[in-house]
């Protein structure tokens, strides 16, 4: 998802169009359900792409438990303008993962947020694929804001400053450090960009941990198993020694 400024007034997930109009946001249960997803946005994602934003979301949510971590959430900055917003691939907000996560995040309303990343060629039918400065840095204001092309290699990295977002250069190895969550980003020459604690390992995924789990385990019951037939045959070794 990108930015907008349709002039057309957006849907919203299982409601009727505009449903803001004459609602007093003050008197809201839950003010977040009135600001739309803007569903009519989405477009079609290459596999690369989704399988990068999903890895990069997991392993940040696997190495902040006290962080919340998501993506394609869109960022409003206006009250009442519902058209002007951002969806960013990862976005870590500065709280605890909450129990119901909302479709949209309130600049206004929510807890800040530290980091946003946005993964380029997404879709062919994506016009802007550039880094919107202007919208992360002087309108949300978000701290950290990395920006990632795999076709081009581009890896870019901006921290905020007074005058707006500054760029961050790369260590010796090429990789971008995240001062806000303190983790290393750096991609391998495949294209995959890469998630690294302060030691230099490299972060897993949810999946990554509970497939490294499984084959674990898969090697520890056919190590058993080995054993067992080893006890097997040495028993029936030492059965034909006795009787011989």
């Amino acid at each position: 998802m990108s930015d907008a400024t349709a002039l057309r007034a957006p849907t919203t997930r299982g409601r009727s169009p505009a449903p803001w109009r004459g609602v007093d946001l003050a008197e809201a249960m839950d003010e977040h359900d009135l600001y739309p997803v803007h569903e009519e946005d989405d477009v079609p994602e290459k596999p690369f792409h989704e399988r990068l934003a999903r890895y990069l979301r997991g392993a940040l949510a696997t190495h902040l438990p006290n962080k919340w971590v998501t993506g394609n959430v869109c960022m409003y900055w206006e009250e009442r303008n519902f058209h002007r917003y951002l969806a960013p691939d990862v976005l870590v907000v500065d709280c605890e993962p909450p129990a119901d996560p909302p479709d949209v995040h309130l600049k206004w309303a929510d807890p800040p947020a530290l980091l946003v990343i946005e993964v380029g060629s997404k879709s062919t039918f994506l016009k802007d694929e550039d880094p919107k400065l202007d919208s992360y840095g002087l309108d949300l204001r978000v701290p950290e804001y990395l920006y990632y092309h795999p076709k081009r290699r581009d890896l870019r990295f901006w921290r905020l400053a007074n005058g707006g977002y500054l760029a961050v250069m790369p260590d010796v190895r090429g990789w971008m450090h995240s001062e806000t969550i303190d983790v290393w980003f750096g991609a391998d020459e495949h294209g995959w960009l890469h998630v690294y604690a302060p030691s230099g390992e490299r972060l897993l995924s949810h999946e990554e941990e509970a497939r490294g789990r499984r084959e674990a385990e898969g090697r520890a019951a056919d190590m058993e198993r080995q054993l067992t037939e080893l006890q097997a045959e040495l028993a029936r070794l030492k059965a034909a020694s006795t009787a011989g």
